[in-house]
C-alpha cells in the first residue's frame, strides 16, 4: 500500500531569499523482496541473480525510465517474523518531475511488486469490527 505525501523542502537559492518553499512529492510503500528478484529475472532475461534487494530495485527502475526521476531510502530488514519478504522504500521526486508523473512511477511499482500480505487478518475488517469507518463483518 502506498501512501503519497507532499513535504516542503526548502530550496538552495529561496531559502535565502524568504520566498515559498517547493513541494517535493514523497511516497512511501512497501515493496516484495521476492516480487523485486522475479522481476528483474523477467527483465534480463537471466536464469540467477545474487538477490540483493537495492540492485533488484535499480534494475526495474531502468526498465521502467524512472531511475533518474525517483530516490529511494530503503530501511533496514525488519526483525519481525511476520513479513520477511517485505522491505520498507521512500521514494522521492526528483526536482523535474510532476506529481502525475510520480504518481504514475508508484502506481506501477505497486502493481508490479508491491508488498500484499499473504494473511487474511491483516488490514482485514474482521479484526476491527468496533471501527465505525468499517462495517461490522459476521465472522
Amino acid at each position: 500500500m502506498a501512501t503519497l505525501v507532499r513535504r516542503t523542502t526548502p530550496d538552495a537559492e529561496t531559502a535565502d531569499a524568504g520566498s515559498q518553499s517547493e513541494i517535493q512529492p514523497c511516497c512511501m510503500i512497501d515493496l516484495s523482496k521476492s516480487r523485486t528478484n522475479d522481476a528483474a529475472l523477467e527483465i534480463l532475461h537471466a536464469y540467477k541473480l545474487t538477490g540483493n534487494f537495492h540492485i533488484n530495485l535499480e534494475i526495474i527502475l531502468k526498465h521502467l525510465g524512472a531511475f533518474d526521476e525517483v530516490t529511494c531510502e530503503i530501511a533496514p530488514i525488519s526483525k519481525l517474523p511476520y513479513h520477511p519478504d517485505c522491505r520498507h522504500v521512500t521514494l522521492r521526486a526528483s526536482k523535474n518531475v510532476g506529481i502525475d508523473r510520480f504518481a504514475e512511477i508508484i502506481r506501477c511499482l505497486d502493481a508490479w511488486i508491491g508488498f500484499h500480505s499473504r494473511h487474511w487478518w491483516i488490514g482485514s475488517p474482521r479484526r476491527r469490527p468496533q471501527s465505525r469507518n468499517v462495517a461490522a463483518v459476521a465472522v
